[in-house]
C-alpha cells in the first residue's frame, strides 16, 4: 500500500490548486481525465475508501461510484470501461490503490511539457559526408562569407565558405563545397622562411580577408573581384594574435569592429568607417601601406581611418576566442585562465562581468535574443549561464570525457552540439538538462578518424542550411537536425521506416512500430500521440545498447497486451497503455522474427530459423519448442486463421498449412506451380528442428538470392542501412524477362486470412501475394488448394506488400512496393454463396467507379478481370507500403510505408492527415500530401477530389454564357433587371456644393480714378491738383 508521501508526490506533479476541483452544482463533467480532476484533498479521500473496501480493491461499480460522488464525474459505458482496464494493469478484474497511482503518474507524465516536446528524429541523420581539404597542411580556420546586399543585410544561403591552413593557402568553397579559387598569404619581408598562420577571418561588406601569423603581423587582403592583394600590413605587435572576429552594422555610420587576442591576455579592438570601405579604399599611389603596432598608438595619423583600443592584461592566458556581444555592445573573450570570461564595453565602464572558472573556458557561444551565454572548457562541462549573473552557472551539462573545443547554439539557445577533442558531438536539451542523444538512440557521435585524430578542429555553422562544416586534416560536413519543408511532406510518424499498423477495438487507439525500435499508442480520431516506448528491442554491442529493428507485432486474443517481433531474433509483450515490459522471449540469435501470432493460451512466431517457434503464454523460459522443419528456406509471410489454421510461406515459394491444436502440417504447395500437387512426408527426421547447421549455412546454397541475404545482418541503425533494409526485401521497381521469371522461384511477401468466411474446399480464404505482382487465393480445406488468382497491381515491377481487411471481409484492402492503394470488392468472389451488389451505393461511396473520358492504367488494367471487382485506386505515398490497418466505424484507412509515415485515408481514398504530423487535422476535412501532389496522376487526383474532375479539353470552344442576353439588350446595355439606386454605391458621390460668395462690390461714385503722378520734386499738398489733371484744364483760360 502507498503511503501519504505517494499523495503529496503525485500532487506536486499536478498543476491544479489544493482545493476541491468538484463543482458546487450538480452539473457533472463527461468523460473529463482522472488525472486532471484529482486534487490533493480528493487524493486523500480516495485513498481512505481503498482502505475501507474489501481487500483494499474495488470492482468497476465501486469504483465508478467513487469517482461519481467524490469527484463529480460521470463516464460512459465504453469509456469508464476503457479507463477501468488501463488503470487494472494485473487484469484481475479489480484495482487496488497502487494501480490508481500508476495511472495518475503517466497522466502527469503525459501532460509533462518535456514529455510534448519529445521528438523523434535524430538531432545528426547519418554519417558525415568527408572529402579531401586540397591543403598541403591541416586546417586552420573555416569560416562562412556571406554576400552582402546594398542595404548591407547578409544571407546565409548566398556566400563561400573559406579554409585556411598554417602554410598560409586559402582555398574559396561554393555551398555545396565545390573549390572555387586558391591563394597564398605570405609575408612580404620573408622571402625564404615561411611563417605559420595562426588564425583568419573574412569582412565581407568591404571584401577584406585578415590573416594573423607567427611573425607578429597583420594581413589584410583585398579580395574584390577575386583578386588577392595586399592593401594594409601591421607588422611588431606585443604578442602573436592568435584569435580574431569581425562585426559589422547595418546602419553604415556604425563603426566596424575588428576584435583581436593574443598569447599574452590582450584584447585589442580595431575600429574603422564602411564609408567607401574605409582604410581599404583604392587611392592612386597608395599600393601598400606598412605600419607598426606601435605607430597605430604614438602616430594615429598615419592611418587615420583606423583606431586601435587596448585592453591590456585582461586575461593570463592565451585567449582563445573572442566576440561581439551586438545588443550590449559588449566584447566578449575567453581563455584557459581563473579570469576565464570577459564580457565588457569599449571603455570598461559601463558593463564589466567577468566569469570565472578554476580551468577556464576554451570556448563560448551565445544567443542575443534569448540571451543563453553557453561555454565549455578543459573540465569536460558545458556549462549554461545568464549573461547578467556571471557569479553561477545556471546549468552544467556533464558527459563529455575530454575538453571542450566548440559549441554551438540552436533553436534560440534551446538546443546546444558541443564537440570534445576526442571527436564526439553531444547535443543538450537547455530545458531539460540532459543529453538528448542519450534519451533518442545513442550517447555520442564519432567524427571519422581521417578527419584529424589528434589535429585540432574546427567549425562553422550555417544557420540556413544547418550544416556543420569540420575541418582538419580532411573536411566533414553534417547536417544538425534538419528541418521539415511543409512543401513537400506533412511530417514523418517515426524516425525509421514503418514496420507494423495495429488497430486495437478495445481500447479504440492505434499502435505503430517502426524500424526505429520505437512503439507509439495513438488516438486515431485527433491523431495525438497518447504513449511512447523508446528502444523497444535492443542488443549489447560493444558495450553499448543498440536498438534493434522491430519486424512483426500483434495483439493478445483480449487485446490486452501487444507482443512484438524483432530482427535480432526477440520477441517482447508490452502493455501498451503504459509502456511496460512483462516478458521476453527469443526464438535464436540474430535470427529475424517476420511474424508473430497470439492465440489462446500459446505464442506463436516464424522467421529465418525456417520453422514455427511455440511459447507458453505464462511460461517463464525464454526459449520455446519448435515444429516441424518443414521450410527449406526463410519464411517470409505468415497468416492465421483461429482456431484451425496457420499458413506460412518462404522465399522460394512453399506454402505449408498447420493445424493450430496441433501444429501438424497438413498440405504444402508451390505458389510458383500452384496445380502441383505436393505430397506431405512424415518421418522423424523431417519432424526434427536442428537438422540443418543454421540459418547461415542456407544462405548460400542458392544462387537467387534477396538483396538483404548474405553475411550478419547488423542491427546497427542508420540513415543508409535503416532504407537500404526497409526497402531491400519489399521494393522491386524492376520488371523481370517472361522467360526469367519462369526460371526463378516466386517469394511470397504477404498474407492475410478472411476470416469471416467458411472451411469450404471452394471457398477461398487465404490471400496470398507474388513477387509477379498477382494475388492468389487459397481454400485451407484438406481438400482445398488454389481457387484463383488476380492482378493487384497496373505498374511493372511492383507487387503487393501489404493487405488489410475490414470485419466482413467485404473489402481487401492492398497496398504495392510503389505507393499504391487499391481497394477490392470480395463479396461473390469466389464464394459458394452470392450476394446482390448495389452498384449506384459503391458508386456513391467509391468515386474511382464513375465513368472516366480517358481511363487510367488502374482501370485499363482491370479490363479482362471481371472478379474481384476494383473499388479504388490510388497513391498514398511515394515508397513501399509495408502495412495497413482499417477503422470499421470510423471508415478509416491506415497505411503505413518505408516513407517513415503513417498516413489516414477515407474509405472513398481522400487524404485526411498523418499521425506525428505538425500540421492540424481532422476527420471533416481533407487535403492533397504534399509530396504525391507533385507526381500523382489524374485518376489520383480524381479519387483526392472526392470524384470531382476537370472537363476542360485543349481546344475546345468556351461555352457562351451570355447566349440568353437579347439584342435589345445588348444595344441598350441593359441585362436582366436593373441594378438598385445609386449605381455607382456610396463610394462614389459626388462632393458638397461649396457655399455662395457674395458678389464684389465696386465703388463707382466717383466719375473717374484720380490717377497718382511720382515727383522728384517733391509731393502735391493736399487740397491741390496737378496741372495736367482734368479738372485743372477745365477751368483753364
Amino acid at each position: 500500500m502507498a503511503n501519504d508521501v505517494d499523495v503529496k508526490s503525485i500532487m506536486s506533479i499536478s498543476s491544479k490548486s489544493e482545493g476541491s476541483t468538484a463543482p458546487l452544482t450538480r452539473t457533472k463533467l463527461r468523460n473529463a481525465p482522472l488525472h486532471e480532476r484529482c486534487s490533493i484533498s480528493d487524493m486523500v479521500k480516495i485513498k481512505e475508501a481503498f482502505q475501507e473496501a474489501y481487500r483494499n480493491k474495488m470492482l468497476p461499480n465501486e469504483f465508478r461510484n467513487l469517482l461519481r460522488t467524490l469527484l463529480n464525474v460521470e463516464y460512459d459505458d465504453d469509456e469508464f470501461k476503457i479507463l477501468f482496464l488501463k488503470i487494472n494493469t494485473s487484469r484481475e478484474g479489480e484495482i487496488d490503490w497502487d494501480e490508481l497511482v500508476s495511472h495518475l503518474l503517466l497522466g502527469y507524465f503525459l501532460n509533462d511539457p518535456e514529455n510534448q516536446r519529445a521528438s523523434l528524429q535524430l538531432p545528426i541523420m547519418g554519417l558525415p559526408t568527408i572529402m579531401r581539404s586540397q591543403h598541403r597542411h591541416p586546417i586552420s580556420r573555416i569560416c562562412f562569407c556571406p554576400d552582402v546586399a546594398k542595404d548591407r543585410s547578409t544571407d546565409n544561403l548566398t556566400g563561400n565558405y573559406i579554409t585556411a591552413s598554417r602554410d598560409g593557402m586559402i582555398n574559396w568553397w561554393s555551398l555545396d563545397m565545390t573549390l572555387l579559387r586558391t591563394a597564398f598569404s605570405s609575408s612580404p619581408h620573408l622571402k625564404v622562411r615561411t611563417t605559420w598562420v595562426t588564425d583568419m577571418v573574412c569582412m565581407p561588406d568591404v571584401n577584406i580577408i585578415v590573416t594573423s601569423s607567427t611573425e607578429r603581423d597583420l594581413r589584410f587582403y583585398d579580395c574584390t573581384a577575386k583578386t588577392f592583394t595586399l592593401k594594409i600590413v601591421i607588422t611588431s605587435w606585443e604578442y602573436m594574435i592568435c584569435t580574431m572576429y569581425y562585426h559589422f552594422d547595418k546602419d553604415p555610420n556604425e563603426k566596424c569592429t575588428l576584435i583581436c587576442g593574443d598569447v599574452g591576455g590582450n584584447v585589442r579592438v580595431l575600429q574603422f568607417s564602411p564609408i567607401k570601405r574605409g582604410p581599404f579604399r583604392n587611392q592612386a599611389g597608395r599600393a601598400l601601406i606598412q605600419l607598426r603596432h606601435i605607430d597605430l598608438q604614438r602616430r594615429p595619423q598615419l592611418l587615420a581611418e583606423m583606431r586601435l583600443t587596448e585592453l591590456k592584461r585582461v586575461h593570463t592566458e592565451w585567449v582563445r576566442q573572442v566576440s561581439y556581444y551586438a545588443s550590449l555592445h559588449c566584447i566578449v573573450s575567453c581563455a584557459t585562465c581563473p579570469d576565464s570570461l570577459l564580457m565588457c564595453d569599449l571603455a570598461g565602464s559601463k558593463t564589466h562581468n567577468m566569469f570565472r572558472l578554476d580551468k577556464g573556458i576554451h570556448c563560448f557561444v551565445f544567443d542575443e535574443e534569448a540571451h543563453v551565454l553557453v561555454t565549455g572548457g578543459p573540465d569536460c562541462v558545458v556549462r549554461v549561464w545568464n549573461p547578467f549573473v556571471p557569479s553561477k552557472a545556471s546549468a552544467a551539462l556533464h558527459g563529455h570525457h575530454a575538453g571542450i573545443v566548440a559549441v554551438l547554439l540552436q533553436n534560440r539557445g534551446t538546443v546546444v552540439y558541443s564537440i570534445s577533442r576526442d571527436r564526439v558531438i553531444k547535443v543538450w536539451d537547455v530545458q531539460g538538462q540532459a543529453c538528448v542523444q542519450n534519451i533518442f538512440f545513442q550517447t555520442y557521435i564519432d567524427i571519422p578518424a581521417q578527419v584529424g585524430e589528434r589535429t585540432p578542429i574546427s567549425c562553422v555553422y550555417n544557420k540556413a542550411t544547418r550544416e556543420l562544416i569540420l575541418g582538419a586534416i580532411k573536411i566533414a560536413i553534417l547536417v544538425l537536425d534538419e528541418q521539415i519543408n511543409p512543401h513537400h511532406t506533412d511530417g514523418f510518424t517515426h524516425s525509421r521506416a514503418i514496420a507494423k499498423i495495429l488497430y486495437n477495438p478495445l481500447f479504440k487507439v492505434i499502435i505503430t512500430a517502426g524500424m526505429d525500435s520505437i512503439i507509439i499508442n495513438w488516438d486515431p480520431v485527433t491523431g495525438k500521440r497518447n504513449v511512447l516506448i523508446r528502444d523497444a528491442h535492443t542488443r549489447l554491442l560493444h558495450g553499448e545498447l543498440i536498438p534493434v529493428e522491430i519486424t512483426a507485432a500483434c495483439f493478445d486474443p483480449g487485446n490486452q497486451l501487444l507482443l512484438t517481433g524483432a530482427r535480432n531474433g526477440t520477441l517482447k509483450v508490452w502493455n501498451f497503455n503504459t509502456g511496460v515490459c512483462l516478458k521476453e522471449m527469443t526464438i535464436e540469435h540474430m535470427c529475424e522474427v517476420t511474424n508473430c501470432f497470439w492465440v489462446e493460451g500459446r505464442i506463436l512466431a516464424v522467421g529465418w530459423n525456417r520453422h514455427v517457434t511455440e511459447f507458453e503464454e505464462g511460461g517463464t523460459t525464454r526459449t520455446g519448442k519448435s515444429w516441424e522443419t518443414r521450410h527449406s528456406d526463410d519464411v517470409l509471410a505468415a497468416a492465421a486463421r483461429h482456431p484451425v489454421t496457420l499458413a506460412t510461406s518462404s522465399y522460394n515459394s512453399e506454402l505449408i498449412f498447420w493445424k493450430l491444436e496441433t501444429g501438424q502440417p497438413y498440405r504444402r504447395f508451390s505458389c510458383t506451380e500452384p496445380m502441383l500437387r505436393i505430397k506431405m512426408q512424415y518421418s522423424k527426421r523431417a519432424a526434427s528442428p536442428h537438422t540443418s547447421t543454421g540459418p547461415a549455412s542456407h544462405r548460400g546454397s542458392s544462387m537467387l538470392r534477396r538483396p538483404s541475404a548474405g553475411g550478419a545482418r547488423e542491427s546497427v541503425i542508420d540513415a543508409a542501412s535503416a532504407m537500404e533494409k526497409a526497402r531491400a526485401r519489399r521494393v522491386s521497381t524492376v520488371s523481370l524477362p517472361a522467360r526469367a521469371q519462369l526460371m526463378r522461384q516466386l517469394a511470397v511477401h504477404a498474407m492475410i486470412f478472411l476470416q469471416t468466411r467458411p472451411v469450404h474446399m471452394r471457398v477461398a480464404s487465404l490471400m496470398v501475394s507474388l513477387e509477379n505482382g498477382q494475388v492468389q487465393c487459397w481454400s485451407d480445406h484438406p481438400a482445398g488448394g488454389i481457387q484463383g488468382s488476380f492482378q493487384g497491381i497496373h505498374t511493372a515491377g511492383d507487387y503487393v506488400s501489404a493487405f488489410a481487411t475490414d470485419v466482413e471481409n467485404n473489402y481487401l484492402f492492398t497496398g504495392t512496393t510503389v505507393g499504391y492503394i487499391k481497394v477490392w470488392l470480395m463479396t461473390n468472389y469466389l464464394t459458394h454463396e452470392k450476394v446482390h451488389i448495389s452498384m449506384p451505393k459503391l458508386r456513391l461511396k467509391f468515386p474511382f467507379l464513375w465513368r472516366d473520358r480517358i481511363e487510367g492504367r488502374a482501370k485499363r488494367c482491370v479490363r479482362d478481370q471481371p472478379l474481384p471487382l476494383l473499388l479504388n485506386s490510388y497513391r498514398a505515398h511515394l515508397r513501399c507500403v509495408t502495412s495497413l490497418a482499417y477503422v470499421d466505424h470510423l471508415e478509416l484507412l491506415f497505411s503505413g510505408s518505408s516513407d517513415y509515415s503513417v498516413r489516414a485515408w477515407r474509405v472513398s481514398g481522400e487524404y485526411v492527415g498523418t499521425l506525428g504530423s505538425f500540421v492540424p487535422w481532422s476527420l471533416d476535412t481533407t487535403r492533397f500530401p504534399p509530396d504525391v501532389y507533385k507526381v500523382a496522376s489524374f485518376t489520383t487526383f480524381k479519387v483526392w477530389r472526392g470524384g470531382w474532375v476537370s472537363r476542360y479539353v485543349p481546344g475546345q470552344v468556351e461555352i457562351d454564357k451570355l447566349r440568353d442576353i437579347t439584342e435589345l439588350e445588348l444595344r441598350t446595355r441593359t441585362f436582366g433587371a436593373p441594378p438598385p439606386p445609386p449605381l455607382l454605391g456610396h463610394y462614389f458621390t459626388l462632393p458638397a456644393r461649396p457655399e455662395r460668395q457674395p458678389p464684389i462690390q465696386l465703388d463707382d461714385s466717383l466719375q473717374t480714378i484720380p490717377p497718382v503722378f511720382p515727383s522728384t520734386h517733391g509731393v502735391y499738398s493736399a487740397g491741390k491738383t496737378p496741372p495736367n489733371s482734368r479738372t485743372g484744364a477745365r477751368h483753364a483760360p
